[in-house]
């Protein structure tokens, strides 16, 4: 049976952000697992519409949303203007697949709007999304982020809390200064370090040439330090993030942890989902915080979840397949 080629659209692996390496290494293998393969990428740091490969030489294109398809007006405004006009390119000279996935969707613009319509299947990570495209008369579905289905071995026990950062800038700073003071050690997700003067001479000059080897060796150098970030957080009997990808480390490794509101809907919609509402507090709340483990309900709570989303994204295969006829 020959494997269906994907090309995959808005891939964040170079982004300097443990849990975009997260995503993308565990998208990959699952795609794999399924008879898949992502024959070709087109990286964040790339502009979408200069792709000018054959489209006929895929089978389906998938689109990974992310957190950017809004109409709001931030520094995602130029990517989603990207992914609708790829859309509408590609809909008007192929007979292609496309199917969004991983994503959080809301305030769009009429026009985006009617693109959307062209998209043969949309995979939304939370309620709201669901129900504000209902509101538009387009169809979706509720598949949870995949690293819902994430597994980590290995637990090591101590009394450590680690603070992680946040999508906000300002929660951000109230964090470090808040670890700071209770002398916690602070991990961001969103890293700074010699990694992004690498991932700048990557989509500058490796990209543009094709230097594919320089690309692969970034990229397990992000790896490696992934693997010490979750070494670290195994170490923790105590997380305080404000990361929506966090969450989900936190949750294969049952951790227990509190969190924050994010500068979009997907925290609170997956707190929501798994129903452990008391785990997203308010930051004026921070030097109130207790350390509370997880209750005998919240892990049952989660458990469901984790069994729920492990069903869903088994459908989301079989749909995935039966788009592209795969016999």
């Amino acid at each position: 049976m020959r494997k269906k080629n994907i090309l995959l659209v808005n891939d964040t692996s170079l982004i300097c952000h443990h849990g975009c390496t997260l995503l993308m290494n565990l998208m990959c293998e699952l795609f794999i697992k399924n008879n898949f393969l992502i024959k070709d990428r087109i990286f964040y740091e790339e502009n979408y519409l200069s792709f000018n490969k054959n489209l006929n030489n895929y089978d389906l294109i998938i689109i990974n949303g992310e957190g950017t398809i809004h109409g709001k007006k931030n520094s995602d405004s130029n990517k989603v203007y990207e992914i609708f006009e790829f859309i509408k390119s590609v809909k008007s000279k192929y007979d292609i697949p496309i199917v969004v996935i991983n994503s959080t969707i809301a305030s769009l613009q009429k026009y985006q709007l009617s693109i959307l319509r062209l998209v043969d299947k949309i995979y939304v990570r939370e309620e709201f999304s669901y129900n504000y495209l209902k509101k538009n008369k387009i169809k979706s579905k509720i598949l949870p982020d995949l690293l819902s289905i994430l597994t980590l071995k290995g637990e090591t026990k101590s009394e450590k809390t680690i603070v992680n950062d946040s999508s906000i800038k300002k929660t951000t700073m109230l964090l470090i200064n808040y670890a700071k003071s209770m002398n916690y050690e602070y991990v961001p997700i969103l890293y700074n370090n010699y990694l992004r003067f690498l991932r700048f001479i990557i989509f500058k000059f490796c990209l543009k040439i094709k230097a594919n080897f320089l690309v692969n060796f970034y990229l397990y150098l992000k790896k490696l330090y992934l693997l010490d970030f979750i070494k670290n957080t195994k170490k923790a009997n105590f997380i305080i993030t404000g990361r929506f990808h966090s969450i989900f480390v936190c949750l294969a490794l049952m951790k227990p942890f509190y969190t924050f509101e994010s500068d979009t809907y997907k925290i609170r919609g997956l707190i929501r989902m798994i129903g452990i509402n008391s785990r997203i507090i308010g930051t004026d709340n921070l030097k109130k915080i207790k350390i509370n483990q997880f209750s005998k309900l919240e892990i049952s709570k989660i458990n469901q979840f984790k069994k729920n989303s492990k069903k869903k994204v088994k459908i989301f295969i079989k749909e995935l397949k039966e788009l592209v006829h795969n016999d």
